[in-house]
């Protein structure tokens, strides 16, 4: 199947989307606010998120220096050049932007390059700006960075509640795809809360919204404009038309960003116990009654959790449960 819609297509599937949104309205027989009662309105409504979004959204190029392998000093450059593209969106005015930390991780040099202001009805795109930017902080175990232009009176977006989302929900994509610069691309939240290994600590929004390379680090807004996610990843082995791409969720965004503005770096505090996702073999094993929550598998020695009375041999004898 193409992916691409013909002008028909595109018509019959804003139309169902329309009428699945006043469905919805009329079943839950609540108080709700006013939906786009046609495929103008819809459509109207998407442009005017898309026109509040995309001036906070920016793309950023980064350069490296690796030692040369192979070469022989005399003949050749005992370094090597490497650059790199990604998205960020501003979150604050005065020029702090929020990125995956493997957008700008390892850059010598950093350039952020600014939407320019839209002047007149021209359809070409206008001239940006590019300005020099600085890493503030690095977040390895959520894949998120921070990094700061001197630039002032931006254009920013204003964080959402992530823990309000719910499978279903219109969102956009913005980013560079490929590097074509402020692109935007539209889907519905496939899941809320994605872990994908077992243990991993990071959750993930998913999305069918099509992210492609170039699109790490450029934000998942709601229909009001609102960011939900950071675009951070597509599932292994796909490029981005599969519809399984995945964002971290606004919440640990924000937390994340304040701690790093704040600290330079992200604390986290660990009172001495590991846990492990019940799983319904571990559930059967431990003679669990729910095949959901996590259990304590651990206790560090002399940790605030074991001088507070856990302590392995209790762990053995009755596990300890919690949803």
């Amino acid at each position: 199947m193409s992916m691409w819609r013909s002008r028909r297509e595109t018509a019959a599937f804003v139309a169902g989307l329309v009428g699945a949104l006043l469905h919805a309205s009329a079943v839950s027989g609540q108080p709700q606010a006013r939906v786009a009662t046609t495929s103008a309105e819809l459509s109207g409504a998407l442009e005017a998120t898309t026109r509040l979004v995309a001036p906070a959204v920016v793309e950023i190029f980064t350069t490296s220096y690796t030692p040369a392998e192979g070469v022989v000093p005399s003949t050749a450059d005992l370094v090597s050049t490497q650059r790199g593209s990604g998205s960020g969106v501003i979150v604050d005015p005065d020029g702090y932007i929020v990125t995956n930390a493997h957008v700008v991780g390892g850059a010598q040099r950093l350039r952020v390059e600014l939407p320019a202001p839209v002047k007149g009805r021209s359809i070409l795109a206008t001239r940006s700006r590019i300005v020099n930017g600085q890493i503030v902080g690095i977040d390895e175990e959520t894949d998120l960075a921070v990094i700061k232009i001197d630039e002032r009176n931006l254009p920013a977006v204003a964080f959402g509640d992530s823990d309000e989302l719910s499978a279903g929900q219109l969102v956009l994509a913005f980013g560079s795809p490929l590097g074509l610069h402020n692109s935007v691309s539209l889907g519905v939240i496939s899941a809320v809360a994605r872990q994908l290994q077992p243990e991993s600590p990071m959750i993930y929004v998913q999305t069918d919204a099509s992210l492609n390379p170039g699109n790490s680090g450029g934000p998942l807004v709601d229909i009001r404009g609102r960011l939900v996610g950071i675009n951070t990843l597509t599932a292994a082995g796909t490029n981005g038309q599969e519809g399984l791409g995945f964002a971290a969720p606004s919440n640990i965004v924000r937390a994340v960003y304040e701690q790093i503005r704040k600290l330079g770096r992200v604390r986290r505090g660990d009172i001495g116990v590991r846990v492990q996702t019940v799983t319904p073999v571990l559930a059967s094993g431990l003679g669990l009654t729910t095949e959901s929550g996590v259990i304590l598998s651990d206790v560090i020695p002399g940790s605030p959790a074991a001088l507070a009375g856990l302590c392995q041999d209790s762990l053995e004898m009755s596990p300890f449960f919690t949803h």
